[in-house]
C-alpha cells in the first residue's frame, strides 16, 4: 500500500490507496481509544511500528478530522511526544512535519 501511495506514476492507483489507508485508520478508532497505547497501557513494539506511519500521512496527503479521529490524534501526540520517537527520526522524517 505505501509503495502505492508513493509511487508517481498512477495517480488513481495512489489516491485509491490512500482512502484504503484512511479508512482503515478510522475503522480502528476504537481500538486507540480503549488505551494509551495500542492495545496496551505500555508502549510496544506494534507502537513502535505504528508510530511511523502515522508521521507520515501529512506528507502522504493524508489527513485525520478531529471530529472522526480524536482518539488517533490523542494517541499520535502521545507517541510523538516520547524522547524516544524524537530521537528515531531522520532529518528527512523531521522535514515530513515541519
Amino acid at each position: 500500500m505505501v509503495a502505492d501511495i508513493e509511487q508517481l506514476t498512477d495517480r488513481k492507483r495512489a489516491d485509491d490507496a490512500r482512502k484504503t489507508l484512511h479508512d482503515s485508520i478510522l475503522a480502528n478508532v476504537e481500538v486507540f481509544r480503549s488505551q494509551p497505547y495500542f492495545q496496551s497501557t505500555d508502549f510496544t513494539l506494534v507502537d513502535a511500528t505504528i508510530a511511523p506511519v502515522l508521521w507520515r500521512l501529512p506528507s502522504w496527503g493524508i489527513k485525520l478530522a478531529a471530529t472522526q479521529a480524536d482518539a488517533v490524534l490523542q494517541y499520535e501526540r502521545r507517541v510523538f511526544m516520547r524522547p524516544t520517537f524524537r530521537r528515531s527520526l531522520s532529518w528527512a522524517e523531521r522535514a515530513m512535519r515541519i
